[in-house]
């Protein structure tokens, strides 16, 4: 089985890029646990992440780790700063594999396939001599997801529909890249809905009678986090990815961004509450 390592940019003392009250550093952690769940939920692959949580890392903390664990493929995300927008990726401006290159191509592209709806600017597979590319002993990517300091951009990145495509298009791209086998045991995927995430209970319930009034069924799903709970207002469970992103894409036509989790549930066990919604 494959060894992959994920790293997300920053973290800790160091927020990355800033703007506005937003941070370069939760951005990344964010993207990347969902670049994290969709492969372990869809592929048998072993996923090293650097940070799980907001902890601070130095560069040779990073790297270090990266060759001491020896994966496969080591991944860094980031989202971009200085005035520009769009996605691009990078690979070390000095020697490196050739299959750097290949699958620098196969995740670069699955990406801009995935974003293109959104309007996003290709800026190109580029190389350059960042510290995790070029002391890393193995096939390395950084990539650099929009600007934060673009009002635009921005503006995609707190759109969950956006955040989720383009973590699941990072994902496909690596599965292809790297020939992940996909799980094909007595479990699937079930695409569930989210059409908001409240602290508050009174909040989720609010958004439920929201969906009703658009003849729109929903129930509230509890989640605890350490030591937050959370209220996930649930606007349907899909076997099929596309029937999920249907959803979504009715949703925002109400003005409600939602955006899609998926979940491993064994083909032994019949779907609960929320009933399977896809015919």
């Amino acid at each position: 089985m494959k060894t992959l390592m994920i790293d997300p940019g920053h973290g800790g003392l160091d927020p990355g890029a800033t703007y506005r009250g937003f941070e370069e550093k939760v951005f990344n952690l964010s993207t990347a646990r969902i670049v994290q769940n969709y492969l372990m939920e869809n592929y048998k692959v072993n996923i090293i992440m650097t940070r799980t949580e907001d902890k601070t890392l130095s560069l040779s903390d990073r790297s270090t780790l990266a060759n001491v664990s020896q994966p496969d493929f080591f991944l860094s995300i980031h989202h971009n700063a200085g005035g520009g927008s769009g996605f691009e990726s990078y690979v070390y401006s000095g020697s490196v594999p050739a299959q750097t290159f290949i699958y620098q191509n196969i995740i670069h592209d699955a990406v801009m396939t995935a974003i293109k709806p959104f309007n996003v600017v290709d800026r190109g597979k580029k190389r350059d001599n960042f510290h995790v590319l070029r002391e890393t002993n193995m096939p390395s990517l950084l990539v650099e997801v929009l600007f934060v300091d673009n009002p635009r951009d921005i503006s995609l990145l707190n759109n969950a529909e956006f955040r989720n495509a383009v973590a699941v298009a990072i994902a496909r791209g690596i599965a292809k890249a790297l020939e992940l086998p996909p799980k094909s045991d007595n479990k699937k995927s079930l695409f569930k809905v989210i059409a908001g995430s409240f602290t508050e209970r009174k909040n989720a319930e609010n958004r439920v009678n929201e969906l009703k009034k658009n003849s729109i069924e929903s129930v509230i799903d509890i989640l605890s986090e350490s030591s937050n709970t959370y209220y996930r207002v649930q606007a349907g469970a899909f076997a099929i990815r596309d029937n999920a992103e249907s959803q979504v894409a009715k949703l925002k036509m109400f003005g409600i961004d939602s955006f899609i989790s998926v979940e491993v549930v064994s083909t032994n066990l019949p779907l609960t509450q929320p009933k399977e919604t896809d015919s």
